[in-house]
């Protein structure tokens, strides 16, 4: 009886995790609000794209602009693109737990200064190149509308570490 009911228990769970965090082809379109760890006002907005090439594999490409709020010194803030994958790590639907790689550059200044503590990142003309491992936690609210938090650790240095909360929607769900 004990078996019977951990076999249950097992497909079940194989059933569960087999949901995708999109449907295969989708294309979605989203807006992420950021807070950096590098300096305590920087925050940034940011805009995304996502396609599902599977269930299990996420193509992102994103914009991000940082900029700081209520600083008193001069801070202009700098412009950041990253191109990656994500991951399903776990999936207890309607959320699931993503992972993935990303190459990402930004024009920040400030790198110049900390280039010799990156992990991994150099400097070609004003633009920096750099890798980032990104975690996030996406939450279907309804069929095309999607909300995530995500954390984002980056070659570069800690400096450029973000945390995003954000929505994405897929505009052909419907």
């Amino acid at each position: 009886m004990m078996k019977r009911i951990q076999l249950i228990l097992v497909l079940l769970f194989c059933v569960h995790t087999a949901v995708a965090q999109y449907d295969p082809g989708a294309v979605n379109y989203g807006f992420v609000g950021i807070k950096s760890f590098g300096l305590q006002n920087e925050v940034g907005v940011g805009a995304r794209v996502e396609y599902a090439f599977n269930c299990y594999t996420t193509f992102i490409g994103e914009y991000n602009r940082s900029f700081s709020v209520g600083d008193e010194e001069e801070y202009e803030g700098f412009n950041e693109l990253a191109f990656g994958v994500n991951l399903i790590l776990f999936n207890w639907y309607p959320t699931t737990i993503t992972a993935g790689m990303s190459y990402v550059g930004n024009d920040s200044d400030f790198f110049e200064e900390i280039e010799d503590e990156a992990f991994l990142g150099f400097r070609t003309g004003n633009f920096n190149h750099g890798a980032q491992i990104k975690l996030r936690a996406l939450h279907q609210v309804s069929i095309p509308v999607h909300i995530f938090a995500e954390l984002n650790i980056k070659s570069l240095g800690r400096r450029y570490d973000t945390f995003l909360i954000g929505f994405s929607y897929d505009f052909n769900a419907w």
